[in-house]
């Protein structure tokens, strides 16, 4: 996991693949809070873009996730949610896989699951090797929000 801010793209992108570096440009010259909700191609299948406004949830009603063809770019536009992440790890079961036709699959809990807090203009990016646990409340308070999750085609 990669947690970082709007502000600080440029001091991130000597360290990361070109992939990544191309979704990175593409969310600092971008203001996402004037686009619908929906989905948007940013390089066709390779990078594009889910839009959603929606209300933070209590982590227990949350099921950490992973993808495999894609690495996850969450980056907060308005309000302020937990995700939890945490690697694969034995003891982590499956309980509803889509990974054919949605790239991802739901597990019954994580294991030594960390939280980051994303603010307005902050970001987290998720690898096909560890689960993440997005939409958490802050706390005991549910907060309307609206992300956007760039998808990057994995290399």
């Amino acid at each position: 996991m990669i947690f970082g801010n709007l502000a600080h793209i440029d001091d991130i992108l000597p360290y990361v693949g070109p992939s990544i570096a191309k979704a990175l440009q593409s969310i600092k010259k971008t203001d996402f809070e004037l686009w619908a909700d929906g989905e948007y191609e940013m390089d066709g299948r390779n990078l594009f873009a889910r839009v959603n406004s929606y209300t933070t949830e209590p982590k227990e009603q949350r099921r950490p996730e992973k993808h495999f063809a894609y690495v996850d770019l969450q980056l907060m536009i308005i309000g302020s949610e937990a995700i939890g992440y945490c690697p694969l790890a034995k003891g982590m079961e499956v309980i509803e896989d889509k990974k054919t036709e949605s790239d991802i699959v739901f597990y019954d809990k994580a294991i030594k699951e960390n939280f980051v807090t994303l603010r307005a203009g902050d970001f987290a990016i998720f690898f096909p090797w560890e689960a993440h646990r997005p939409n958490c409340n802050c706390g005991d308070i549910a907060l309307p929000v609206k992300k956007v999750v760039v998808k990057i085609k994995a290399e």
